[in-house]
């Protein structure tokens, strides 16, 4: 009995050892990577801050060397706003909020004015859809077929006009923004635009045959196919404010 009792006295005695160890090995890799933050010109705060940044990091699915990069990130803006007397805290909030905030970023908010070309863009191809998808269709259904069909020509410059005129009218009556003119000058712009366009539509159907052709009705459907997957494209990569859809 005393053998066997003095055998788990020892099994213990080495558990608790070999924990220790366990426990000083941990410590010490702490130490370790929280003396990379203690001499670079850090606050004792701040450097704390980024060792804690640093192992919940570690956790998330980020790449080592993106993780890297954005430690480095941190740290150079850390040094840049000491001078000024922040703390990692009053940039970035807690350490959960940062990594948060790294995982899930803010969306950028809608800017009508820097977004424009890719909304004029999205806007030029959904007028050509509209236009290739109506004539094409229409053309199955009318007794002269080609009579009151619009060229392609005649579509395309009336989709490039709709086209860059839409974001622009969008801009004019866009919340939250001080605007140059008042609201019933505005009004105008937007109701000369629609006359403009409304013109420019009518009179493309007098552009000549000869550079304003009359496409197949398949080809005028098969190019408005080719149109919803360029619009779907563009909505789905650019921030898209001022569309028609």
């Amino acid at each position: 009995m005393r053998v066997s009792s003095d055998s788990e006295s020892k099994q213990e005695s080495n558990a608790r050892k070999k924990n220790a160890n366990v426990r000083q090995d941990r410590d010490r890799a702490k130490k370790i990577v929280h003396s990379q933050f203690d001499n670079i010109g850090l606050t004792k705060r701040n450097a704390d801050y980024m060792f804690r940044f640093n192992q919940e990091i570690a956790k998330t699915k980020l790449t080592p060397q993106q993780q890297a990069d954005l430690v480095h990130q941190m740290v150079e803006a850390l040094l840049t706003g000491q001078k000024s007397g922040k703390t990692a805290r009053n940039m970035w909030g807690t350490v959960d909020q940062k990594v948060q905030s790294v995982l899930n970023p803010p969306k950028r908010p809608a800017d009508p004015r820097r977004d424009y070309w890719p909304n004029a863009f999205y806007n030029m191809l959904l007028f050509f859809v509209i236009f290739t998808f109506l004539y094409g269709i229409m053309f199955f259904f009318s007794k002269g077929n080609a009579r009151g069909t619009m060229g392609i020509t005649g579509i395309v410059v009336t989709s490039i006009i709709a086209g860059l005129g839409i974001p622009a009218m969008t801009m004019l009556i866009q919340p939250g923004v001080k605007h140059k003119y008042p609201l019933w000058l505005r009004i105008i712009f937007m109701i000369l635009f629609l006359v403009v366009w409304m013109g420019i539509f009518f009179t493309a159907s007098f552009i000549p045959a000869v550079i304003n052709p009359v496409l197949n009705p398949y080809v005028y459907i098969g190019l408005g196919v080719i149109g919803v997957v360029g619009a779907f494209f563009v909505k789905r990569n650019f921030r898209i404010t001022g569309g028609l859809f």
